[in-house]
């Protein structure tokens, strides 16, 4: 028989080679490798865990949101109110609606914080808050919203009730200040027609008229199919015909 090894003999070889170093391998190490594999599967089954609870308790907190917001818009039925009624409620007066909609507004807030529908109730307690004249409570609830939530669809309708708001909490200089950074910033979230429209209604507000003007001049020019335009332009109409009298 020859003494020469044919290439199949070397493979053959060099593959038990290795299933017998793999086999020495986890005889040494075959405690810490079974350790390993079942921490990692306890890994697997904690993340797997997480996600189902989180899943669950994301749709009971769209669930607690949605009876929220059924009381908040509730008819007023002052002969037969059945603020109890889980599908269709009614109220006797808008004072009761209200009450038991900022009641539960903060449960789903408090119970489901770090989820949409916790985020979501928060902003609808800034509503509540703003309608009672509470603007600063108002202002927190919007503030949290727009920080935790910057690209929700409702964090440019919010984002314009601050501005109001900080209209009416006579921060009006510091708003001036904040939307003439933004129309320079490149990273904006808000379109810059309706910042401009925002800087000139502030502007306006605290009676510096002749910037206003400019402004509008500028957003009509600028965007002139914008919804915003025809606002900019009656306000530089009774501008100018207030400069005018």
């Amino acid at each position: 028989m020859s003494s020469r090894l044919t290439r199949k003999d070397i493979k053959r070889d060099e593959v038990l080679e290795t299933i017998g170093g793999f086999v020495g391998f986890v005889t040494k190490h075959g405690k810490s490798i079974v350790l390993a594999a079942v921490g990692l599967i306890v890994l697997i089954l904690a993340l797997v865990g997480y996600r189902v609870y989180a899943m669950g308790r994301a749709e009971e907190g769209s669930r607690a949101l949605g009876r929220a917001q059924r009381v908040y818009e509730a008819p007023i039925d002052s002969e037969a109110p059945e603020p109890d009624a889980a599908v269709a409620p009614s109220f006797a007066d808008e004072a009761g609606r209200t009450a038991r909609a900022r009641e539960l507004f903060e449960s789903v807030a408090s119970e489901f914080g770090g989820t949409d529908a916790g985020d979501i109730a928060s902003a609808y307690l800034g509503s509540i808050a703003a309608a009672a004249g509470d603007l600063e409570s108002a202002r927190e609830h919007w503030s949290g919203f727009v920080d935790r939530q910057p690209d929700h669809l409702l964090s440019q309708e919010i984002r314009v009730n601050l501005m109001a708001l900080d209209r009416r909490l006579g921060r009006g200089e510091d708003l001036v200040d904040e939307l003439r950074a933004e129309l320079a910033s490149a990273s904006s979230k808000l379109p810059e027609e309706l910042l401009l429209n925002q800087l000139g209604l502030t502007l306006e507000e605290l009676g510096r008229a002749d910037e206003a003007l400019d402004i509008y001049q500028r957003l009509v020019q600028d965007f002139p199919q914008s919804p915003y335009s025809r606002v900019a332009s009656d306000r530089i109409s009774e501008l100018e015909g207030s400069a005018a009298a």
